[in-house]
């Protein structure tokens, strides 16, 4: 039970005058301090010094003896409990901010506010820490302003500050932010110019209200402006925040607390601010929230490894939450388990020692809560290797990701022990607006899956997915609408599984001339299969027995899987969106145990090849199985595996290879992408350029290629000749032969020179009239 709910809340007044005081260069004049004091007397007990943002009041544990809607009421009760603040048994400390509470000559009429920043706001509670006679060390506990009033405390009084816990806060403000509370002055400025200093503080306080709460949170609870409505849902809140705010907050108090924020910096220069942050000797909790707007997360990692580079003992943690700033007051549940977890009221204070310097610090270990789509053999597979390598993720990345909830399309269906614990759904759609899903990972495939990651995007919650047949149709629209909602997408498992080719890809330096790669396992096993003399449907069959072939195979050996993935990496690679239905595209069905011996006696092998690459300034696309050469790295590649091979402008040649199939390869690739998105590691999917492709009678045509021709029937004498003729009429030369006898079928394979896709078509049309000729094939080579 949280000692809020036991302990009654009756805080003390504490008032210390000066006649004089000069502030930053600024003498004020009849100077009162004041705050408010909870638990037991000063020096009798450890002190906690507690300062909150602008319209925070004194009484974060509230009053008891105050009427309702005093101004008094706790705002930050989840902070007092085991673990944290006792009451009991710490001094709780609250100063005033000047003009709401504290004052001095000239504060509250017109004259000309003094240009005070966060550092003198750390002096004036530094002076009252001295009138109310405190000389103990303090921890001090600060959000927002009073976060970054807490970093100038700890930097010009030092020997007074033990322990700095700063949350939301920064060493400086950022230009965003700046320029946000530039405009909320002016509004503010703009109302006592006019006469309406209501409507000015009111404007001012709405446009801080959408800096302060996450985009998400916002979107989740008002939505937007539908028909039928006059006014947004969003617009009762603001109109009643902004009230509020016109009514119980001093309009100069609020101008002189803006401008200190942004007025707060403690050097000109990097070398001054290392300087400044080498004097502190308090240990230092830092805290941010990633959604934060008003003070980013960056600026959380900056203070927190300033204060390494500097020597002091400081340590970063990732309040994760979809309130944005306001995640403090309105998480502040979970704020209170991370400061437990943290330590940070537990144990002794530590003494002047100064603590050694080891690198950029220690970082938490963050959670990522997982909403899975879809639960089969991928599905099940990840559930395994998270459960598997959740030590060593936790070791080497900071981060566990555990799975919250899993939608299915069969509730039915009787699943494993390791879905034990976890909600089950059959609505993907409650996975993309649950506020306990931090990213949607997407295996259940199909093109119904659209809507729910248009929605997880326009929501702003990152997706992961290995739904390439969606990525095949709909990868432009996905990757705009993340880039436009600063949203992550990834999907490395839709591509080559195991292969880190996405990755590579999207953070390469270098540009991309050509890719050549196997990216269809189940293609891959076949071939190996045939030139072991099985025919296709055996080879398939075996396929299937060992888990590398679907059910129905079709999409695998017409070549439209690998089609699909083609069309990702091209987005990747090139920058052009090029659908499957946009480029040829030739499977292996065709294919027979004579092919993959001809072309062995030629020194080739056949494999299936999605090829792309730059010419004249297009883009030349296609799948198709070619006769490789045998010291070719693809020609290599056996059984379920799959490579891919990039020829690049600066690099020269890359190649990647691995397993591009099977449940725990793909699971290892979408565990790599959560991986990413935990390090905050995605990159841009920038809108698709517009290339001309390459195609027979179109303005770029395929360049001229060598080719390979099979032509079977039955033997007699003269055919190869026969053949070799046509060949020769069609204005090619025969360079490489073999021949191959199966019971009564002659098969004839030859190389031919390079020609045009209509040169080798003629030759194949005419080949296949000559007499007794049963069949022939023709197929690319690649140099």
């Amino acid at each position: 039970m949280p000692l809020a709910s036991t302990f009654t809340a009756t805080p003390r007044r504490l008032t210390v005058e000066h006649a004089a005081m000069t502030i930053e260069g600024h003498r004020l004049a009849d100077l009162s301090l004041a705050g408010w004091v909870y638990g037991p007397e000063i020096g009798t007990a450890p002190v906690v010094v507690i300062v909150g943002g602008i319209t925070a009041s004194p009484f974060p544990l509230g009053d008891a003896t105050a009427a309702p809607d005093s101004g008094r009421e706790a705002w930050w009760p989840a902070l007092f409990g085991p673990g944290l603040i006792d009451p009991a048994h710490h001094t709780i400390l609250c100063p005033c901010w000047p003009g709401n509470g504290s004052t001095w000559r000239g504060l509250n009429d017109d004259s000309p506010l003094p240009a005070i920043s966060v550092l003198g706001l750390a002096d004036l509670l530094a002076a009252w820490l001295d009138g109310v006679a405190c000389t103990s060390r303090v921890t001090f506990i600060g959000a927002s302003l009073g976060g970054m009033v807490g970093v100038a405390f700890a930097v010009r009084h030092a020997e007074r500050c033990a322990k700095l816990i700063a949350i939301s806060g920064g060493l400086r403000p950022d230009g965003w932010g700046t320029a946000t509370r530039h405009v909320q002055r002016e509004l503010v400025r703009d109302g006592l110019r006019n006469g309406d200093v209501a409507t000015g503080m009111i404007r001012a306080r709405q446009l801080g209200m959408l800096t302060y709460r996450g985009r998400v949170e916002l979107d989740v609870r008002f939505g937007k402006l539908t028909p039928g409505l006059d006014r947004p849902p969003v617009a009762e809140y603001l109109d009643y925040h902004g009230r509020r705010f016109a009514e119980q907050f001093p309009v100069r108090t609020f101008l002189l607390l803006s401008e200190s924020i942004d007025r707060g910096t403690i050097g000109d220069d990097a070398t001054a601010v290392r300087a400044a942050l080498a004097k502190v000797t308090a240990e230092t909790i830092v805290v941010g929230v990633p959604g934060d707007m008003l003070f980013p997360w960056a600026l959380q990692v900056e203070l927190h490894r300033e204060l390494q580079a500097a020597g002091a003992e400081s340590s970063l943690w990732k309040l994760e939450s979809v309130y944005g700033h306001d995640a403090f007051l309105a998480d502040q549940e979970r704020l209170a388990e991370l400061l437990r977890e943290a330590h940070a009221f537990g144990g002794e204070l530590r003494t002047h020692e100064r603590p050694r310097f080891e690198g950029v610090g220690v970082e938490p270990l963050r959670e990522l809560r997982i909403g899975l789509i879809g639960c089969g053999t991928v599905g099940g597979g990840l559930l395994d290797l998270i459960d598997r390598q959740h030590a060593a993720v936790a070791d080497r990345y900071g981060v566990r990701f555990r799975v919250v909830k899993i939608a299915v399309r069969d509730l039915a269906k009787p699943r494993g022990p390791q879905l034990y614990g976890i909600p089950i759904v059959d609505d993907a759609l409650e996975l993309v607006s649950d506020p306990e899903v931090d990213v949607v990972v997407e295996l259940a495939g199909g093109m119904e899956m659209e809507p729910v990651l248009s929605a997880a995007l326009a929501l702003g919650k990152p997706v992961v997915t290995a739904n390439k047949a969606l990525l095949a149709s709909k990868l432009a629209d996905l990757g705009v609408l993340a880039q436009r909602t600063a949203t992550p997408l990834y999907c490395e498992a839709a591509a080559a599984a195991a292969l880190p080719i996405i990755r590579h890809l999207s953070h390469r330096a270098d540009e991309i001339d050509s890719l050549l790669g196997i990216v269809n396992g189940t293609c891959n096993f076949v071939m190996t299969r045939l030139e072991a003399e099985l025919s296709l449907p055996q080879a398939v069959a075996e396929a299937q027995a060992l888990g590398f072939a679907d059910a129905d195979p079709t999409d695998d050996l017409n070549g439209m899987d690998a089609a699909a993935k083609l069309s990702i990496l091209t987005y990747r690679a090139f920058g052009a969106w090029v659908r499957p239905d946009g480029f040829p595209v030739r499977g292996i069905t065709g294919l027979t145990p004579a092919d993959c011996d001809l072309a062995e006696s030629m020194g080739c092998r056949i494999r299936l090849i999605a090829r792309a690459a730059r010419v004249d300034g297009a883009l030349d696309l296609a799948v198709e199985p070619l006769l490789l050469p045998t010291w070719h790295l693809l020609a290599s590649v056996e059984e379920e595996y799959n490579a891919i091979y990039l020829r690049c402008a600066s690099s020269g040649d890359l190649s990647f290879f691995g397993k591009g199939g099977g449940a725990m390869p793909a699971a290892a690739a979408v565990l790599g992408d959560l991986i990413d998105l935990a390090q905050d590691n995605s990159s841009r999917w920038p809108v698709p350029q517009v290339l001309t492709l390459v195609s027979p009678g179109g303005d770029v045509v395929p360049p001229a290629r060598r080719h390979y021709l099979r032509v079977s029937g039955e033997p007699r004498p003269g055919l190869e000749r026969r053949v070799e003729t046509l060949v020769r009429r069609g204005g090619l030369t025969v360079q490489n032969r073999a021949a191959r006898t199966d019971h009564d079928l002659l098969h004839l394979g030859f190389i031919v020179s390079a020609g045009s896709a209509e040169q080798i078509a003629a030759i194949e049309s005419a080949a296949t009239r000559l007499a007794r000729v049963e069949q022939c094939l023709c197929l690319g080579v690649l140099e």
